[in-house]
């Protein structure tokens, strides 16, 4: 859990809060089975001070305002990292039929400006290639810098740091891998840590196809060919042989899940994918392979 005094913030008027679960950190913030191979719903309660805005990662949602409580559900199994909360002076907008940003009032025009229409459009083309969203409302919450990763794929309220709004390019691509955890990822989990790479390089294979089928092919290479020579110096700085370059990592105890966060999972992952589409011949029989696994595999 982040507390944030209002100095921290964007607009420096009140005190901000939220939470990041990936991968093990959500057993200091409830009691729970803190493994992606256990799934459950949950409700909460939150009572808040008056001009605090609480959003938490749920499907159905109250607030009572004389008591300055709210209510929350989430109907569907998730595991315990996908559980999330964040409070502080947000105001919304909607950008879509079921999506709407969140953010500090300073920063929500820009937002608004950057996103309309756009996760819809993300979402449509995302549901042709894997099946209907099952989620309900896809809302984004921008925050503070301090937010320690980029983005986070939670169930209905995408986390995403708010500087990221100044390049274009790096919102849409990231803003589309998180769409695409919505399936890969969230309706359907690696059972273990070892296995995250199930999770990233399958989302981010959708995530390539989505900004095909939304950008066309030469933004969907460019973007590619950037991570690839990432990941290509990567294995040249550490060794071919490193045992952090595996596909999947044997996890020792003590360490850290989030320790094997890095361009192995994502890219490794992507290029393993990407094989096997091309064993397939044209990519939409393997996005229809994708689509009765999904569905096959759910929660």
């Amino acid at each position: 859990i982040w507390w944030l005094d209002p100095e921290l913030t964007y607009g420096n008027a009140k005190p901000f809060v939220f939470t990041q679960g990936h991968s093990v950190c959500n057993r200091s913030f409830f009691p729970c089975f803190d493994t992606p191979a256990v799934k459950c719903t949950y409700s909460a309660t939150v009572k808040a001070p008056a001009g605090i805005q609480v959003l938490m990662s749920a499907t159905q949602s109250t607030y009572l305002e004389e008591e300055g409580i709210y209510q929350f559900y989430m109907e569907y199994p998730v595991p315990a990292y996908l559980v999330a909360l964040v409070a502080g002076d947000l105001i919304h907008a909607d950008i879509g039929p079921r999506s709407r940003v969140w953010a500090e009032p300073c920063l929500l025009p820009t937002a608004i400006s950057k996103l309309s229409g756009m996760v819809e459009r993300w979402l449509s083309a995302a549901e042709s290639l894997y099946g209907p969203y099952i989620w309900g409302r896809y809302d984004i919450v921008f925050l503070p810098p301090s937010f320690p990763i980029v983005a986070m794929e939670n169930p209905c309220l995408t986390f995403i740091i708010s500087s990221i709004l100044e390049s274009d390019e790096f919102l849409i691509i990231d803003v589309i891998h998180e769409v695409a955890h919505s399936w890969f990822g969230n309706a359907v989990t690696n059972a273990t840590w070892e296995e995250m790479w199930l999770s990233e390089g399958l989302a981010t294979y959708a995530q390539r196809r989505i900004t095909t089928e939304t950008y066309g092919a030469a933004f969907t290479c460019l973007e590619t060919a950037f991570r690839l020579d990432a990941l290509h110096r990567q294995m040249k700085l550490l060794g071919e042989d490193n045992p952090v370059s595996k596909l999947q990592v044997k996890l020792e105890p003590g360490v850290n899940p989030s320790n094997l966060m890095n361009l192995f999972t994502y890219e490794k992952g992507y290029c393993f994918v990407y094989y096997l589409s091309q064993l397939c011949g044209d990519p939409r029989h393997f996005d229809s392979f994708l689509r009765v696994s999904v569905n096959k595999h759910l929660f």
